[in-house]
């Protein structure tokens, strides 16, 4: 009786320790179950205010030169005497080295003196008797082919020579000043190569129809020296091209002959004078460049100034062409090669502010500007960085040695003192255009608005919101409450 009675309470205590676990876990449930719900109707909200916004990426540089030059002699040669050392500052056009140049000197000296002896008095006289035998022979030519065609022929053709010339001469005039008087002497040609030219045609007929009968017309004889009749034998094509081949060539030389003997007297310049008519004086001009062009490329100048950073000569070595020297330019405003992370692209903008510091001068800050971004990223570091060049707005008063490293900050954009709004709280409704919801009598409200800079937290706000308005930053809730 006893074991029952203890079964029996045993039953009745587990029976009420489910109930009493139960009961509890359905008041836990309840209890989370409405607290859920009361938290999903929460607006999450922020109320706007006023800040600024700095946009700035930073990154690594060194000084590098604003002007660097490396280059050797233009002929290879044995070094004779180098003139400068390392670390050297050197003007623009500083002798800095010597190639052996005995050689080159003689040549230069042969060919100046050609030159000068073209100016000599036996110069001068076989000039003049050039252009005596350039007469003659222009005369014999004339003579030939007057004969062949007819003085009148041959009259009416330099005539219409002469007056193309004037007329080209009269144009180019014209083109160069369209005044009255050049426009009526640009008339007077043309009509004159006109009158040439008709001249011309008449001389062409009786050419043809007298000259020719009259001058080339044989009589032929039998074998008692009877005339039995009389045949035209006229100068063929080939004679008549011969002749005017020849006589042209002649007028040419003679032309050429006279110009020459005009130099030499110093009636003309060279200039002045197409260059058929100063072959020997061209070419003796040309040799003596060359010469001194050779005996310059024996000295190694320097293209600007600048500190020597690079000498790779010795006096009795070889040189060939390669860069034997590099001169570096360091004047102030000093340049910063730098580099960025590529996701600071953005920020990479020619005329973008930037401050500088210098390690070896870690408590000066300068400011400057990016004056170069280089359109490939650069990825010799095994990290793809954007590189820049970066120009300081003033001088460092310490003289800084190339390669000093420096911390570079770029701005990419600021807006200081303007009402920011938080990324958060904002929906882009199509591209550029952004949406917030503004709390008004406790109701959220879609509102329109402008934005401007951006960070990762907040945004410009140029139009649609002002200082202490509120604003959803969590646009789930504004859901759950529809």
């Amino acid at each position: 009786m006893k074991r029952k009675t203890s079964k029996h309470k045993l039953y009745l205590w587990t029976t009420l320790s489910i109930a009493l676990i139960i009961a509890f876990g359905s008041a836990i449930y309840y209890f989370t179950s409405g607290q859920s719900s009361t938290k999903e109707n929460i607006l999450q909200t922020s109320t706007i205010s006023t800040g600024d916004i700095i946009l700035s990426a930073t990154g690594l540089g060194t000084l590098v030169p604003s002007q660097e030059v490396s280059f050797g002699f233009k002929n290879g040669g044995e070094i004779q005497e180098v003139l400068v050392s390392l670390g050297d500052q050197v003007e623009a056009g500083q002798v800095l080295a010597h190639l052996e140049n005995e050689t080159l000197t003689l040549k230069y000296k042969q060919a100046e003196a050609n030159l000068a002896a073209l100016s000599s008095p036996s110069e001068l006289a076989s000039a003049a008797q050039a252009m005596q035998e350039a007469k003659q022979s222009f005369a014999e030519a004339r003579n030939k082919l007057q004969y062949l065609i007819g003085p009148d022929m041959l009259v009416a053709e330099e005539q219409v020579a002469a007056a193309q010339q004037d007329l080209q001469a009269a144009k180019s005039a014209f083109e160069e000043d369209a005044s009255d008087a050049n426009g009526q002497k640009l008339s007077e040609a043309e009509a004159s190569l006109t009158k040439a030219q008709v001249n011309l045609s008449y001389a062409y007929y009786n050419f043809s129809d007298a000259y020719t009968l009259n001058t080339f017309t044989y009589p032929i004889r039998n074998d008692h020296g009877i005339t039995i009749r009389r045949d035209l034998i006229a100068p063929t094509d080939a004679e008549l091209l011969a002749a005017r081949a020849a006589y042209e060539l002649a007028a040419s030389n003679l032309f050429d002959a006279q110009n020459y003997l005009d130099i030499l007297n110093g009636v003309k310049t060279t200039d002045a004078v197409p260059a058929s008519s100063v072959t020997s004086l061209t070419e003796a001009k040309l040799a003596l460049d060359k010469a001194k062009a050779d005996l310059d490329a024996t000295e190694l100048i320097a293209p600007t100034r600048g500190t020597v950073t690079m000498l790779s000569l010795n006096p009795g070595d070889e040189a060939g062409t390669s860069s034997v020297i590099t001169i570096s330019n360091t004047d102030q405003p000093y340049v910063i090669d730098a580099s960025l992370d590529e996701t600071d692209w953005d920020k990479a903008k020619v005329g973008f502010d930037a401050t500088v510091t210098f390690d070896l001068l870690p408590n000066d800050t300068y400011s400057g500007k990016i004056v170069q971004v280089y359109p490939k990223l650069d990825d010799s570091s095994g990290t793809s960085m954007v590189h820049i060049l970066v120009q300081l707005d003033q001088t460092v008063n310490v003289d800084l040695p190339v390669g000093s490293s420096a911390s570079v900050d770029v701005t990419g954009g600021e807006a200081l003192g303007v009402v920011l709004v938080p990324i958060s709280a904002l929906q882009e409704i199509e591209d550029g255009t952004y949406m917030v919801y503004l709390m008004k009598n406790g109701t959220p409200v879609e509102q329109t608005v402008e934005i401007g800079l951006q960070d990762i937290l907040y945004a410009e706000v140029k139009s649609g919101l002002q200082s202490g308005d509120v604003v959803v930053t969590d646009v789930t809730t504004v859901d759950s409450n529809e």
